[in-house]
């Protein structure tokens, strides 16, 4: 099953559930079809792989003795399989799995963690670095299996007594950050399986370092892990074939409506309530322009001076066609062809029509893509930057400017705990205005549709076309 399925919402799932599986999930969609980032340092096609993992657990919780075995296995040319193998006695589900928590002892100077299992280099956060996942193997060593393909490189290994597979995915650009690497460890012992993917701004001998400090303790009844994700393997499985049943149809309906359903758009300078009580809002105005010169210049950050030329304009964005890989062959860039990129600069005026002070008030703009089609209005999901028709090789457009990131890119007016996009407090009959900006492609000029909504509008919801979409097509 493809994966990139699961990045939907799951049915009949609790919602701690629900998360989790999402968290990972996204990990493997990034993996699969990444948004491009743009690199703070490059890494080689060719990276050989290792991994050490030490151990300060007790005997095996499972009854009997037997050989459980790491083993990769071919699926065509370029296609894997890795599972656990049981060589010893029939196969018994655990008695006891002990809990544990993941203790990291070695980062590369630079690198912090940014959120649970998650590490990055500091002056690049979010982006790259390495990703760590514990599955609690609940149902049997030997259930584990998973399936990949598009794999340029594939190494067993073992290390400290336990076995590991390491798998390498083609990176296209090598200018930019990709996680194109990902390593399974089984601590057949303990009955965990280690997934771990390292991007390309990690090199060899770090992500080696980063590895050989990495630690499984025990911890006491009711403890969890303390900085990585643990999800039980008949969970994950059952969250997985959840998703993949009811994905498709969530898809269409977050992405098509009948025309009807957005007949409460608006025009740029009319006025409309928001979803907080006394507050009302209007896009006053809004300019496109092939520079950067309307922005505050202490705002605008280095990944956006590098999409400027000397006299500040707007390079072009690139669009790599890729035919992507399976098991019997490896992705790559079929052909490629650049298109003008665009500042959308958007004036919003909220106004409190109440009688309170309100305070704390949240601004978010999203920049949709709708287009008509037989009576219906369908939202690009921003997945691929358009669609491949009959005799076409190629199966995916990649965005590799900074137009492909549809969030909000720029605002001027800062509040709230964390100083970012809050009105720290609007007065009775007081107007606050807030910029925006985005960067677009000039081809998405004439789809564009600004959303309000602070409960998103990147999908077609009820909370978003209860609002109303802003008309802002060019």
């Amino acid at each position: 099953m493809r994966l990139e399925n699961l990045k939907y919402e799951f049915p009949a799932m609790p919602e701690d559930m629900k998360e989790m599986i999402q968290q990972e999930v996204e990990k493997q969609v990034k993996t699969e079809y990444p948004r491009f980032q743009r690199g703070r340092k490059a890494a080689g096609r060719t990276i050989a792989a290792s991994i050490a993992a030490v151990m300060l657990l007790g005997t095996t919780v499972f009854a009997g003795v037997r050989a459980y075995r790491l083993r990769q296995e071919p699926v065509g040319t370029h296609g894997v399989e890795v599972k656990i193998t049981n060589e010893g006695d029939a196969a018994e589900a655990p008695v006891e799995i002990p809990n544990v928590k993941m203790e990291v002892g070695y980062l590369p100077e630079g690198m912090v963690q940014t959120e649970e299992g998650k590490y990055s280099y500091e002056e690049d956060l979010y982006k790259g670095g390495i990703s760590l996942l514990l599955f609690k193997m609940d149902t049997g060593d030997e259930k584990f299996e998973v399936k990949h393909d598009d794999i340029s490189l594939s190494e067993n290994f073992t290390v400290n007594g336990y076995e590991g597979v390491y798998l390498e995915s083609p990176n296209l650009y090598e200018d930019d950050i990709f996680f194109n690497q990902r390593i399974y460890v089984a601590y057949t012992d303990v009955h965990y399986v280690l997934e771990m993917y390292a991007a390309s701004d990690v090199t060899k001998e770090e992500a080696v370092k980063i590895a050989e400090g990495i630690k499984l303790v025990p911890t006491g009844d009711g403890e969890g892990a303390s900085n990585v994700s643990t999800c039980s393997w008949s969970e994950y499985q059952e969250a997985a074939a959840a998703a993949e049943q009811y994905a498709g149809t969530e898809l269409e309906e977050k992405s098509t409506v009948a025309e009807e359903k957005m007949a409460n758009t608006h025009a740029v300078g009319e006025s409309f309530p928001s979803n907080k009580e006394g507050l009302t809002l209007k896009v006053k105005d809004v300019q496109v322009t092939d520079d950067i010169s309307l922005l505050n210049p202490a705002l605008v950050d280095e990944e956006l001076k590098n999409e400027t030329d000397e006299n500040g304009r707007l390079l072009p964005a690139d669009i790599q066609y890729i035919k992507e890989g399976d098991a019997d062959s490896l992705s790559e860039v079929v052909r490629s062809r650049q298109v003008p990129q665009k500042l959308v600069y958007i004036t919003v005026e909220y106004t409190n029509e109440g009688e309170q002070a309100l305070s704390n008030v949240l601004f978010v703009g999203n920049l949709a893509r709708i287009t008509k089609k037989d009576g219906l209005m369908q939202m690009s999901s921003g997945d691929s930057y358009e669609e491949p028709t009959e005799g076409d090789v190629w199966t995916n457009a990649c965005n590799r400017g900074l137009s492909a990131f549809w969030d909000m890119y720029y605002y001027d007016v800062f509040g709230g705990e964390r100083n970012n996009n809050y009105i720290d407090s609007i007065l009775p009959g007081e107007t606050k205005t807030v910029h925006m900006g985005w960067i677009v492609t000039e081809e998405e000029l004439g789809s564009l549709y600004l959303s309000l909504d602070t409960y998103g509008g990147l999908e077609f919801s009820d909370s978003s076309l209860e609002l109303g979409y802003v008309d802002i097509r060019q």
